[in-house]
């Protein structure tokens, strides 16, 4: 198949644009942490430039694997390599490298944006993080995002060609929606509660779900809920917040995420992903060269609405934890936790795009809410 870009030039190609990426996000962190804004305000501003140096890098790291042919040529030496081992063995092989075509350079974009904030993100949310913390931390989670994508693509591969395949992406996705909490609990260096962090909240957690306490250099979050089978959901919280806000606030914390759980909110936002990462991966398999334009035509509309039916999830489960503990409780945890700048203000012109309601909002609708009123 001829090519525009040799493949040699194309992988040095998406060196550079690694690089460009993170120097980039580099520089426009350090406008941002060196400007007049508040530290609030520059956290968030640090979280969209990587949203937007991951976004823009990676889809020009995937320009360059179209124009080069960079995943036929890695498809078709793995089946080579592999078909001796019979036919299935070549087909899992070739579709699995030729994924790879695609993701690696991703993660490459990943990992040097995400380290290009680690300085700012350090000084301006009191992030208690090395490089060297922050490195294993990123290669990990990615290690393991681009292990499941891999071997999904593989598993993918042995289904019959068409949408047969279609269909078998998306069961796959659901699977692994299902297992997710189980790779998180590695990870992300989680362990069980103390004894004293299990008393705190007692009482909060219904049977089947579980806690999880999360090493601080690896946070994701303050707090977040996950897995989908009975007696396998999760929640997972940084440990930090057992130090950072008092018993009650805590109680909150952990009753939102129980809401998340109880309201099958989890269950709804994997299944928007998984249905369209499967779909994705489905459609890459029978037509690749399509798949990559419809991947992004349909990205930018996909993500706007998972941003609203996130946003959504939320407020209901802000409800559900000022029911059980109290609106005025989630509310001061809300405020102390924007104060120690572990969580960002949202709103304003991004907020089309994000996951949260903004705070002020969050904040003055749970301060009216007292415990055992579910409505709103």
């Amino acid at each position: 198949m001829p090519t525009s870009i040799a493949p040699p030039v194309a992988v040095a190609v998406q060196v550079v644009v690694a690089a460009v990426a993170g120097g980039t996000v580099r520089w426009r962190g350090r406008s941002a942490y060196e400007g007049p804004a508040g530290d609030a305000e520059t956290a968030a501003e640090l979280g969209r430039l990587r949203g937007r140096g991951v976004l823009v890098g990676g889809a020009a790291t995937a320009v360059v694997t179209r124009l080069s042919g960079l995943a036929q040529t890695a498809q078709a030496d793995a089946t080579a390599v592999v078909e001796g081992a019979g036919p299935a063995a070549g087909a899992v092989a070739g579709v699995a490298a030729g994924v790879a075509a695609y993701a690696l350079p991703v993660v490459a974009v990943a990992v040097a944006v995400r380290l290009a904030t680690v300085p700012y993100h350090r000084a301006v949310r009191g992030f208690r993080v090395r490089y060297r913390d922050a490195a294993a931390w990123e290669l990990e989670r990615d290690g393991v995002g681009l292990a499941g994508i891999l071997l999904a693509a593989g598993a993918i591969a042995l289904a019959p060609a068409g949408w047969p395949r279609v269909g078998a992406a998306v069961g796959l996705g659901l699977v692994v929606t299902a297992v997710t909490p189980f790779a998180l609990v590695v990870a992300l260096r989680t362990r069980w509660p103390t004894d004293e962090e299990r008393a705190t909240v007692d009482g909060v957690l219904p049977p089947g779900v579980r806690l999880r306490v999360v090493d601080d250099r690896t946070r994701l979050g303050s707090a977040f809920a996950a897995g989908v089978l009975p007696g396998a959901e999760y929640v997972f919280l940084t440990e930090s917040l057992f130090d950072t806000l008092d018993d009650r606030e805590v109680r909150a914390v952990v009753a939102h995420e129980v809401g998340h759980h109880e309201r099958e909110h989890v269950l709804v936002r994997y299944l928007l992903v998984a249905v369209a990462a499967g779909g994705a991966l489905g459609v890459a398999s029978v037509a690749p060269d399509a798949a990559l334009v419809a991947i992004l035509a349909g990205t930018p509309p996909f993500a706007v609405a998972l941003a609203w039916v996130v946003r959504r999830t939320e407020a209901q489960a802000d409800a559900y934890a000022a029911a059980v503990v109290g609106g005025p409780a989630l509310a001061g945890a809300l405020e102390t936790l924007a104060d120690r700048r572990y969580i960002a203000e949202g709103g304003g012109p991004a907020r089309i795009l994000s996951h949260h309601p903004p705070l002020g909002e969050r904040i003055d609708r749970l301060r009216e809410r007292a415990p055992g009123s579910r409505t709103g």
